[in-house]
Parts: C-alpha cells; structure tokens; sequence
C-alpha cells in the first residue's frame, strides 16, 4: 500500500499565517525587536492594559492572524500542514479569548 501525500495548496497558507502570528511577537536580533511593539508605540497604544502590568495587548492583537488560520484550515482540511495550523491557531486564539476573560473577572473580584 501505497501512502499519498496531501498536497501544497490554498490551505497551507493557514501554517504561513500561523507564522506570521508567532513573528508578530518574538523578539528579532540583538535589540529584542517586536514587531508588535513597535506597532503599538507608532499607533500610541498601550502594552499592557494597566501600565506596566495587566493584559498583553499585542497577543491579543494576534487574533488577527489566528482566526484566519483557524478558518482556512478548516476549510481546506485536505491539504498539506491544515491539521496542525487548526490545531495551534485554535490553542492560540482560546487562549486570546481566555486571557482577558480573566482580566477581567479578576478586575472586578478584587475591585
């Protein structure tokens, strides 16, 4: 029996996008370069939702680049690498979506 490859396709773009999502925080070269620092401070946003502590709003910003993941993958299920993206870009935007939840809820226990 022969095993078939899936093939390169529309649907492993969602593992560039699921890249893409990862570069948009790591620190790069010797400065610790964010990329979504710096977007942050062009558009005068704040880092982190109370000054120095709090949420870190720019992993929340990448939802931008998990949900497209999640969707593509899931839509093009029979190509390469669409399994493992749908899997991390799920994992990733849960927990997007359970980090301010819990911000919040503990802002307004300890209020």
């Amino acid at each position: 029996m022969i095993k078939q490859r899936k093939p390169l396709g529309i649907g492993t773009l969602s593992l560039l996008i699921l890249t893409l999502g990862f570069a948009f925080n790591y620190g790069w070269g010797a400065e610790n370069f964010r990329l979504g620092y710096y977007l942050f401070d062009l558009l005068e946003f704040p880092i982190f939702s109370n000054g120095d502590q709090g949420l870190h709003l720019p992993f929340v910003a990448t939802a931008i680049f998990w949900i497209p993941a999640v969707i593509m993958a899931s839509k093009y299920r029979s190509y390469y690498g669409t399994r493992v993206a749908f899997n991390v870009a799920g994992f990733m935007l849960l927990l997007c979506i359970v980090g301010p939840v819990v911000d919040i809820v503990d802002r307004f226990v300890n209020s």
